[in-house]
């Protein structure tokens, strides 16, 4: 029996984020009939916020409930946290989130597990593809809390080092009762040269920012260039039938609409029980597999926890993605990026042909933040 422990954030923004996840979870675990071989003990961590009593849970999974590895949905900065503890305990730790942040340092602890979606790498190749319009200047516009994430530097970094040139930032108000783009549309009206935005917006404030920047759309030829979050499937159902948007691009990790029999099955799951398919469902899912093979080298009798997670960094994971692996450099999970356009209403099509190759997650870690040059969010992304 593989005893798992599980702390789970919770979310007003996305309320059942910690039951997608954990539903996605049991159903793979399931699908590779290991299921009844796992026993989990799951506790609240609440917005992700409170170090002290993140790390009183998880010493507590370790010492009284004898937990053979935990699983936290957690941000990247718990992460280094916990990280010695687990060490000194051989135990395994898998932390789960979006991957809105990327860590200070790359530098692998020997049985942590990163397991993310690569959201900061989406946003850097969005900003490098933004660079490449022939116009180089572009309007920053962004959400108070989308804007505390390193997926943000990601992606204006990643515009700027490409050429790109900022024009105009605004930053919406984290209430969304005084939500306005008002200040963007007089700039473009007065700059008539500058027609790309860089967006980064999730939740209320994507649906938001999206009514808003439909109407500015229909007077000034704008191309967006957008974070994952603004091609959540979600948000074709809250905008309604009647909404109709243009020119919006970038990249994901995943979507639906890919045809690879890893995400037929996963799909096919989804509708089976009730269920829409999406990113946290996604993220438990593949879970599922990191989770297998470590009970298939348990019970082998290898008891190591860092032999196990070196052994997993050469295993390719039938992930719906597409494929996933662990970087056996930095313990990260990563997986492909897909180039998205949509347009409609919140029609989205996957370009195949820009489908990223292992050279971009390479490129991609050469990622760094100067001291001082970033907020100190402690909250796991879109957990508020």
């Amino acid at each position: 029996m593989l005893r798992i422990g599980t702390l789970l954030p919770r979310s007003t923004l996305f309320p059942a984020l910690a039951v997608d996840f954990l539903n996605g979870l049991k159903d793979n675990l399931k699908r590779q009939d290991v299921f009844e071989q796992v026993k989990f003990v799951t506790d609240n961590i609440g917005f992700g916020t409170n170090e002290q009593d993140i790390y009183s849970k998880a010493e507590k999974l370790l010492l009284e409930e004898d937990v053979d590895m935990v699983i936290a949905f957690a941000d990247a900065r718990i992460t280094e946290m916990l990280q010695p503890l687990f060490t000194a305990n051989n135990k395994i730790l898998l932390v789960v989130n979006l991957g809105a942040n990327f860590p200070d340092s790359w530098q692998a602890a020997p049985t942590t597990i990163q397991h993310t979606l690569n959201f900061c790498m989406q946003t850097a190749l969005t900003g490098k593809l933004a660079a490449a319009e022939e116009n180089k200047q572009a309007v920053n516009v962004l959400s108070y809390y989308d804007g505390g994430y390193r997926q943000c530097f990601c992606m204006l970094n990643q515009h700027q080092a490409n050429g790109g040139i900022p024009a105009y930032n605004h930053v919406t108000h984290i209430n969304i009762n005084e939500f306005t783009i008002e200040p963007v549309a007089v700039f473009l009206e007065q700059h008539a040269e500058v027609n790309t935005l860089l967006c980064l917006f999730s939740g209320d404030q994507a649906e938001r920012f999206y009514q808003h920047i439909a109407l500015l759309q229909q007077k000034i030829n704008l191309t967006l260039y957008v974070a994952p979050m603004m091609l959540d499937i979600a948000l074709k159902k809250n905008l309604g039938p009647d909404f109709t948007i243009d020119k919006v691009k970038g990249y994901i990790p995943w979507h639906t609409s890919l045809t690879n029999t890893s995400n037929s099955l996963f799909i096919d799951n989804c509708k089976v029980n009730g269920r829409q398919a999406n990113y946290f469902s996604l993220l438990g899912w593949d879970t599922a597999f990191i989770v297998t093979e470590v009970y298939r080298q348990i019970i082998t009798g290898n008891n190591n926890a860092t032999v196990i997670v070196q052994s997993l960094s050469k295993i390719v994971f039938d992930s719906p993605r597409g494929w996933m692996k662990i970087d056996p450099t930095t313990n990260y999970t990563y997986g492909p990026a897909y180039l998205a356009t949509c347009s409609g209403n919140m029609n989205i099509t996957l370009d195949k042909e820009n489908e990223t190759e292992e050279s971009s997650w390479e490129t991609f870690k050469q990622q760094a933040v100067l001291n001082g040059e970033s907020s100190s969010w402690r909250n796991t992304y879109l957990c508020i």
